[in-house]
């Protein structure tokens, strides 16, 4: 059984549980699932380093698209009275390794 995986997605590394939800930068329209390149895996106890990756790739299901929190950008100028304020929300794609069950195994 998985207990947890470090995979690789858009050149990023996620720390990946099964069951739990996590959040990526955004795949695109569209998409119902996607392939993560495997870079260390935890499976009952026994730890698999790859070189730089395993053979083995792991299928995440997408869940749906969602905006991010708003960051706030403050631009200052000392003595100039010049303030301006912008901020941007990224948009992410919820994803979710789904638990395999003992009865998927045999």
């Amino acid at each position: 059984m998985l207990n947890f995986a470090v995979c690789e997605i858009n050149k990023k590394q996620y720390l990946i549980y099964p069951g739990k939800k996590f959040s990526v930068d955004f795949l695109g329209e569209g998409v119902k699932s996607l392939e993560a390149s495997v870079l260390l895996l935890s499976e009952d106890g026994n730890i698999k380093i790859g070189k730089p990756y395993l053979d083995k790739k792991i299928t995440l299901e997408c869940l749906g698209d969602k905006r991010g929190e708003k960051i706030r950008v403050a631009k200052f100028h000392a003595k100039a009275n010049y303030r301006k304020v912008t901020g941007s929300r990224a948009k992410l794609t919820e994803v979710v390794l789904k638990a395999e069950s003992k009865k998927d195994k045999k």
